[in-house]
Order: C-alpha cells, then sequence, then structure tokens
C-alpha cells in the first residue's frame, strides 16, 4: 500500500530509505554515491511495481 496518491513507495521501502539517509547523516552528513544508487534502486522497483499494477 503506498503512502499517498504521489508516491510510489509503500512504508515498507520509505523506512529503508530514511534508514539509509539517517547512516549517512550519523556517519558523514551526507549521502555516498553508493547509498544513493540504493535509494534510487528502491524508488525504481516502486515505480515499476506500481505502474504494472495500473496497467
Amino acid at each position: 500500500m503506498r503512502i499517498n496518491d504521489t508516491d510510489y513507495v509503500n512504508h515498507t521501502e520509505a523506512a529503508r530509505i530514511l534508514g539509509t539517509a539517517l547512516f549517512a547523516a550519523l556517519r558523514r552528513g551526507n549521502l555516498t554515491p553508493r547509498q544513493k544508487q540504493k535509494i534510487d534502486r528502491i524508488l525504481a522497483a516502486a515505480e515499476a511495481r506500481e505502474t504494472s499494477r495500473k496497467s
């Protein structure tokens, strides 16, 4: 189930994204390229899932 009508992510994916960002904030203060890729993969998977449901 999506969080709202404008996002594709569900609660679990949102928690994973926030956890990655929180870890980055506590350790370095900014996201590394690898962490950005992880977030992009989560968002892409969520978008693919939601668009496949619509069609």
